[in-house]
């Protein structure tokens, strides 16, 4: 069971889909437990169950998915319980706990995020297996939550699929003249790419003022963001009135929530990652950048110095230094760097640790009730 707020197009929702399509394809049998989202054909195409329950609502009606919940284990008895968001935990956490040990799935957590530290986001860290999709969340979760070394704690790395993200690919001509007809201001454009959902710490402040200070200087470039806001979020007001202050509203175009990623990314000139506080635990969008051969700039800490390490180093930016940032941009439309291809954060590798992971889960599971027998 693979457990989640809802299928929507986060990073920790991608892996879990990429989790169960992959285990699908092994041939084992998977179920989704979320609310339903765009990823949900993905799940469908892979043959997986879908549990469309909102677990991930923060209501006090949320509460009887404990007891649903706990009444679908006994009848259906998984192997183990994997959860990737908070809230949903904690329902499979209190669903498990009165189950019957020799009944009880084993329980494993993935830290896909730098949480505020309480109580309610430790149940990140009470998996019998807790896996740190960073070295960065790693530390983290050791400094607030487990003891050093603990012997539960994984680090395992997303990862990207060459196959969907292959080195040197680029948009279908349909698919750009569909885009250009979509959105013209774009035709003709070197476009700057920031990827993400409207939030604060996404950067796109940053990103619109480097704009401002680019445009009088590269009269060609457009920047875009893709992404969308929590319903009722008036933040996209502010970024549209921060745009028109700095000059740029004709320069910027809001794309909302889009699914061909890949697409936007070989178009584009340059993809950013300027997620400041909370840094981003892994960024997902750097290595599939990167694995195209797009050039990448990104704040250089959390779980994206640790890629950028690997991967390209020369897109490192002093994290919140606006200055950096404008003058590793220019250095980039000045000349655009070639970017190396490369085997590192694999889909491949990053799903075989994680059914290494479940494996060696399950023989303890096992081994522990042979003793209590």
């Amino acid at each position: 069971v693979q457990a989640l707020a809802t299928l929507g197009l986060g990073g920790s929702e991608m892996v879990a889909v990429e989790i169960s399509e992959y285990l699908r394809a092994a041939g084992h049998q998977v179920t989704v437990l979320a609310a339903n989202g765009p990823l949900a054909e993905r799940v469908n195409v892979a043959g997986a169950k879908l549990l469309d329950w909102p677990v991930g609502r923060k209501r006090l009606g949320t509460l009887r998915y404990i007891f649903k919940l706990r009444a679908w284990l006994l009848e259906n008895q998984p192997d183990i319980v994997h959860a990737h968001s908070r809230l949903p935990a904690w329902i499979c956490h209190l669903a498990l706990r009165k189950i019957p040990t020799n009944k009880r799935p084993v329980f494993i957590t993935s830290v896909h995020g730098q949480y505020s530290v309480s109580d309610y986001s430790a149940i990140m860290a009470r998996g019998d297996h807790v896996i740190a999709v960073s070295n960065h969340i790693r530390e983290d979760t050791l400094n607030n939550y487990l003891p050093a070394d603990n012997p539960h704690l994984h680090l395992i790395y997303g990862g990207t699929s060459r196959d969907e993200f292959p080195y040197g690919y680029r948009a279908s001509s349909e698919w750009v003249e569909k885009t250009y007809a979509e959105f013209p201001q774009l035709r003709n454009k070197r476009i700057l790419l920031l990827p993400g959902r409207l939030s604060r710490y996404k950067g796109h402040a940053a990103f619109i003022e480097m704009l401002a200070k680019l445009q009088s200087v590269y009269d060609d470039i457009h920047g875009v963001i893709l992404g969308k806001a929590k319903p009722g979020s008036r933040y996209i007001n502010e970024l549209e009135g921060l745009a028109e202050r700095e000059g740029v509203r004709d320069k910027l175009t809001f794309c909302g929530e889009r699914v061909d990623m890949r697409d936007w990314m070989s178009i584009s000139c340059i993809v950013f990652n300027l997620c400041s506080d909370p840094p981003e635990a892994f960024g997902r969008i750097v290595p599939e950048a990167l694995s195209l051969g797009v050039p990448v700039i990104a704040w250089n800490h959390g779980g994206v110095r640790e890629v950028l390490r690997e991967m390209y180093p020369f897109g490192a930016v002093q994290a919140d230094n606006l200055a950096a940032l404008i003058h590793k941009t220019g250095t980039f439309l000045q000349q655009t760097p070639m970017i190396r291809e490369s085997d590192c954060f694999s889909l491949h590798s990053s799903m075989e640790q994680t059914l290494k992971l479940y494996h060696q889960a399950l023989g303890h599971a096992q081994a522990d009730t042979e003793e209590g027998q």
